[in-house]
């Protein structure tokens, strides 16, 4: 659709009030059309390329001439003196649907900018770590469509990542839902985190805190880290309300008018403009790029006419963070809730307290959690070990590599041999000597996180290294360095020492293997 005629010279910029007047009438008026996708306030365009004019909006999935229409189908071009523009777009929720693409990298933390889903279902994002204002307790903030949709019930499993990037429950499970919310206020949805999953009050990628919410402004710049890919920034183009289809009931579909505020990309030349959306972006925080403010909680994207298989759109529309946080009763979480959710001396691995240096602020003290930069450290790759040291100076870090805590099904954390033992019955006596009484003692004291690993379980399913060499070195280091090695004579150990081993089993029959050549 398309205005009849070039209207009378409207006011350029009228008040924020008096657009926000016009803004119901015209709801009012236009909302009740079939090909309807939209009403704000925002830029008019002219040629592809936005203006300063400040105008009223609507949005309709496809515009036509005006001799194809009816007269009663052609919109005005001005309501009570206030220029009106028709754009074309239609908008979708933009979560991943689709197959399992390859498994992501398993973060240790959770953190904003990551991907997760309800089990079972499609792959979205986190926006944010949040504080349940009701219990207290840390949970992640993403979508409805992302960690409940249809089919929800509540304290249903949330992988992290989603299952569409290799995620599956319960080996990924990070939290369980709790609550959420479809309606004009917004999409949204609060999952509580498990007890003992590790999470940060960062955003991944940028590892930047936020630190207060606030509504959209027209015109400014805001950036967002997404399951799609690395940091993206855009500009507010409009605020107002966008209607999109949403599965409100297994098999049934219906439209939903959602409060909000759509982006669109920053062209880097006249020509093209880089995308800012892609699938399994749902839930994405948009944080503005000057004050490091959260605005807003992606919820949609541009959906362009044709088909479009894994394609990036160059616009998306999210909902107000501040309503979403009311409406949900959370907060966002702090370093201080940190502190407060673990003991006054939490148990910190040796590569925690030497890499430790985050504070809230310049008078507070460090939190002791490690950065997330340090999680992986390319110095292993350069490190050689000299002779064993003497036990009564003190134990060196084992190595950079960092545990992650996973627990069975049932919440209880499984003996350290069992029926996963009875395939290497013959070998027995190693598992009991080597593995019971010396290398598992020996990764609890590294890290209490170690708590249940099984001697056959695969090593990269519990730590994470920057590449198999630091995975070596990291054993190499603990061997040399814990007193449980002591007094049976074993020679220094190199990390060549432990190469191609997948499984703690290998590793004992690498140890086993040295000291018989003794």
């Amino acid at each position: 659709m398309t205005n009849n005629k070039t209207a009378e010279k409207a006011p350029k910029n009228p008040s924020y009030a008096e657009l926000t007047r016009v803004l119901r009438k015209a709801h009012h008026a236009f909302g009740n059309r079939a090909n309807f996708r939209g009403l704000d306030i925002g830029y008019r365009w002219q040629q592809g390329q936005p203006t300063d004019e400040v105008c009223l909006r609507v949005h309709v999935d496809r515009k036509l001439p005006c001799d194809a229409l009816m007269p009663p189908q052609i919109f005005p071009t001005e309501v009570d003196g206030i220029r009106l523009d028709v754009i074309a777009a239609s908008y979708s929720p933009s979560l991943e649907p689709g197959t399992s693409r390859s498994a992501a990298a398993r973060q240790p933390y959770t953190m904003g900018g990551l991907s997760c889903g309800r089990h079972g279902e499609g792959t979205g994002t986190i926006g944010l770590v949040v504080i349940d204002s009701t219990t207290g307790k840390p949970g992640i903030l993403s979508n409805w469509h992302v960690l409940a949709g249809p089919r929800a019930r509540r304290n249903d499993p949330i992988t992290q990542p989603g299952g569409n990037d290799g995620g599956f429950d319960p080996r990924d499970r990070v939290a369980r839902l709790k609550r959420w919310l479809l309606d004009r206020n917004g999409d949204a949805a609060l999952a509580e985190l498990l007890p003992d999953q590790p999470w940060l009050p960062l955003q991944f990628g940028t590892f930047e805190t936020v630190t207060k919410t606030r509504s959209a402004r027209l015109g400014e710049i805001l950036t967002k880290t997404g399951r799609s890919g690395p940091l993206q920034r855009a500009r507010v183009d409009g605020t107002g309300l966008y209607r999109l289809p949403y599965e409100t009931r297994p098999g049934i579909y219906e439209y939903r008018d959602i409060e909000g505020f759509k982006l669109v990309a920053i062209e880097e030349s006249s020509e093209i403009a880089a995308p800012i959306s892609a699938a399994g972006d749902s839930g994405a925080a948009w944080i503005s790029a000057s004050s490091g403010e959260a605005v807003g909680l992606q919820f949609g994207e541009d959906v362009p006419p044709g088909p479009r298989v894994g394609a990036a759109s160059s616009g998306a529309i999210a909902c107000d963070l501040g309503t979403v946080f009311e409406k949900l009763e959370v907060r966002l979480a702090e370093f201080r809730d940190l502190l407060e959710q673990n003991s006054p001396n939490p148990v910190l691995t040796p590569h925690q307290r030497d890499q430790a240096n985050i504070s809230t602020s310049a008078d507070a003290p460090s939190p002791g959690w490690p950065h997330p930069a340090h999680w992986t450290d390319n110095s292993l790759q350069a490190m050689s070990i000299s002779g064993r040291p003497d036990r009564a100076q003190g134990r060196s870090p084992a190595g950079d590599i960092v545990p992650l805590i996973r627990v069975s099904p049932n919440g209880r954390l499984p003996s350290p041999i069992r029926d996963h033992h009875r395939n290497i019955a013959p070998q027995f006596s190693l598992a009991q000597d080597i593995w019971l009484m010396r290398l598992y003692p020996a990764l609890l004291d590294y890290d209490v996180n170690f708590r249940g690993v099984f001697l056959d379980e695969p090593i990269a399913q519990r730590i994470s290294a920057v590449d198999s060499h630091g995975m070596h070195a990291f054993f190499a280091r603990l061997i040399n360095s814990t007193r449980h090695f002591d007094g049976i004579g074993l020679k220094q150990m190199q990390p060549i020492d432990f190469e191609g081993v997948v499984t703690y089993f290998q590793v004992c029959q690498r140890i086993n293997a040295l000291l018989e050549q003794l």
